[in-house]
C-alpha cells in the first residue's frame, strides 16, 4: 500500500471512529471504535490497524474528556487493531473471527480497567470485578465489559460480511 492511499485509508477509518464514538456516547460501552478498528487491521496492516485505534481514542477523547487514561485507551485500542490484523491471517471462520475479537476487546476493557485506575489508587481486582458486575443504569442491571465485547465482535462479523459481499476484501489488504 502507497503512502498516500495508507494515510487515506487511516483517514477515512478514523474518521468514522470518532463520528461513531461521539454520536454514541448516550449509550454506555456500545460503540463503533473497536469493530471498526479491528476491521482497519483487517482489511489493512497491524500499522494501519494501530495508528486508526490510538488516532481514534485519542480525537474522540479530546472532545468527550481526555485525561491520563487517554494513553491506557489509546494505547489499547490501537492493539485491538493490530489484532485485526493478526485475524486476517488465522481464519475465515465467523466463529473463530468472533471468539478471537471478543478476546481482543475483552484484553482492551480490562486493561483500560486496570491501569488508569492505578492513578486513582484502585486495586486492579476491584476494577476488573467493575467490568463484570452487574451496575444499575436507570435502574437496569447493566454489566458493561460482556455488551461492549458482545456488541463489538457482532459488529465485526457483520462488518465482515459486508465487506465479503461488494468483494473488497483484498482491495485494501492486497
Amino acid at each position: 500500500m502507497n503512502k498516500s492511499r495508507m494515510v487515506a485509508y487511516i483517514s477515512v477509518f478514523t474518521s468514522m471512529a470518532v463520528v461513531g464514538r461521539l454520536s454514541m456516547t448516550i449509550l454506555p460501552n456500545i460503540a463503533p471504535v473497536a469493530p471498526l478498528t479491528l476491521l482497519a487491521g483487517y482489511l489493512g496492516n497491524a500499522y494501519t490497524g494501530f495508528v486508526v485505534g490510538l488516532l481514534s481514542m485519542l480525537i474522540s477523547d479530546i472532545y468527550i474528556g481526555i485525561g491520563p487514561w487517554t494513553l491506557f485507551t489509546s494505547f489499547f485500542m490501537g492493539l485491538v487493531g493490530v489484532t485485526g490484523s493478526l485475524i486476517y491471517r488465522v481464519s475465515r471462520d465467523k466463529v473463530i473471527i468472533f471468539v478471537l475479537s471478543y478476546i481482543a476487546v475483552l484484553i482492551y476493557d480490562i486493561g483500560t480497567s486496570i491501569f488508569p485506575m492505578l492513578f486513582f489508587g484502585v486495586p486492579p481486582i476491584v476494577a476488573i470485578l467493575n467490568l463484570f458486575l452487574p451496575i444499575f443504569f436507570l435502574g437496569i442491571p447493566y454489566p458493561m465489559g460482556p455488551v461492549h465485547e458482545f456488541t463489538s465482535s457482532l459488529l465485526f462479523i457483520s462488518l465482515i460480511k459486508l465487506v465479503d459481499r461488494f468483494g473488497l476484501r483484498g482491495v485494501i489488504h492486497g
